[in-house]
């Protein structure tokens, strides 16, 4: 929970700020500590201040110059770790946490859970840039991304506890693809993967489903029943995303499987190729299992989210034909022990 500081601390220009946490639809809050002196923010970032009783926002820095250490140093000298940016400017300002992502997983300053929102949020707005425009600089940038996303659930121990807490359970096809890649490279770390293999997974799964990039959005978004050929249509985007790779010039033997095999199943059952379990490979069953999870457990327009348990309960009743028996056991494990974690944080809060 956010703590409210009501203490009133006199700041620039003669204003007094209050730092409040107030819901204001046209901005959005950001902590200072985020951002890196000498360098160009990209977003105007502004103040929250109250003169006379009326509360403002005052501009504090614009996003082409040079953010120096004397403006960082005034707010840390008046105790304000809150700033604020437009919510049209979102894209500017996870577009620069994404380009100093390095430094801020580095940070010992900058507390676990924020950085973690920081990594969400950097990597939905970059994955929403994917969908837009599935370019080679895109790619790239998800590739580049997703080793940044395994060298910070490698080194920060409560990386796991808060990426399972921040997922959001409303499906869009980019937080889809964030939350597998998120919540399977948690898992494959889990049950042994090491740190290259985490690195190509967690990048051929943040891109498991560009392919669709390929279909109409209209029948992504679809309510109800496809009919038969859209049905069909839908089922080319695994070929479609290895294709759209190729053109992309990336070529990686892991990522591109893991595109194309995410919808095998174990009893050959699935598609594009109607692959068996012993030929379909250990990253792209992985994808599998977590590409359904939540799916059953994530808000769609024809079907209300399943609780965890319900979730397996489905998966294992209806369709454990579809997954590696070994591996779905693993995975059952997995999600106890998240459970016992998160019982044990809230009891020692």
């Amino acid at each position: 929970m956010i703590k409210r500081n009501k203490k009133l601390v006199d700041i620039i220009d003669n204003d007094t700020v209050t730092e409040k946490y107030d819901k204001f639809p046209e901005y959005l809050p950001i902590d200072a500590s985020n951002l890196k002196v000498d360098t160009k923010i990209g977003c105007d970032f502004y103040l929250l201040v109250e003169t006379n009783g009326d509360r403002k926002f005052n501009l504090y820095c614009r996003g082409n110059i040079v953010y120096e250490s004397d403006k960082r140093d005034r707010l840390l000298e008046k105790n304000i770790n809150k700033l604020y940016i437009k919510n049209e400017d979102q894209q500017k300002y996870y577009e620069y946490m994404e380009n100093n992502f390095i430094d801020i997983i580095a940070d010992t300053n900058i507390p676990s859970d924020e950085k973690t929102k920081i990594l969400y949020g950097a990597a939905k707005n970059l994955v929403k840039d994917l969908f837009n425009n599935p370019r080679t600089g895109n790619i790239e940038r998800t590739k580049t991304f997703a080793c940044n996303m395994v060298d910070y659930i490698l080194k920060e121990s409560n990386a796991s506890y808060n990426l399972l807490t921040i997922l959001v359970h409303e499906y869009y096809t980019y937080t889809h693809s964030v939350n597998v890649a998120a919540f399977g490279t948690l898992f494959a770390q889990s049950i042994g993967l090491g740190e290259n293999e985490l690195k190509s997974f967690c990048s051929g799964i943040l891109l498991h489903d560009v392919g669709k990039t390929r279909i109409s959005t209209e029948l992504l978004n679809k309510k109800g029943k496809l009919t038969k050929d859209e049905y069909a249509m839908v089922k080319k985007h695994p070929e479609m995303g290895v294709e759209v790779l190729k053109e992309s010039g990336i070529e990686s033997h892991e990522e591109c499987l893991i595109v194309l095999q995410h919808h095998e199943n174990a009893d050959g059952s699935g598609y594009p190729y109607g692959l068996r379990n012993n030929e379909v490979q250990l990253c792209s069953k992985i994808a599998r299992i977590i590409d359904v999870y939540d799916a059953l457990t994530t808000n769609r327009s024809y079907a209300k989210a399943l609780g965890p348990f319900a979730a397996l309960v489905e998966m294992k009743e209806k369709m454990s034909n579809y997954f590696d028996e070994e591996i779905f056991a693993d995975f059952i494990r997995f999600l106890g022990l998240c459970d016992q974690r998160r019982t044990q944080r809230k009891d020692n809060k």
